[in-house]
């Protein structure tokens, strides 16, 4: 016969344990408020940081033929991808 051990509770919540506090943590603090800035600044852009991923996203909000977003590992080389993809917008020639 085999027998089966009754589950125990693992983890923080026990039976008859108040629940322990989980801290709260948030990461890149700097580059997530430079991304707010950039989301601020350029209005026609939702800016993001991904932490994951730890790059900026630009994504356009503007209508396009097709979605537009650009991501870089720098706010001066986002910055440099919304301006030619503004221009391209603008013009309809793409800029070097």
């Amino acid at each position: 016969m085999i027998r089966r051990r009754l589950a125990r509770p693992r983890g923080r919540h026990r039976d008859g344990v108040p629940p322990g506090s989980v801290p709260h943590y948030t990461w890149d603090h700097e580059a997530r408020t430079e991304a707010a800035i950039l989301q601020i600044t350029w209005p026609g852009w939702a800016v993001l940081y991904g932490t994951g991923s730890r790059l900026f996203h630009a994504i356009a909000t503007w209508p396009t033929p097709e979605p537009l977003l650009l991501c870089d590992r720098t706010v001066e080389g986002l910055k440099a991808q919304m301006r030619e993809a503004e221009m391209t917008a603008l013009t309809g020639i793409d800029h070097p």
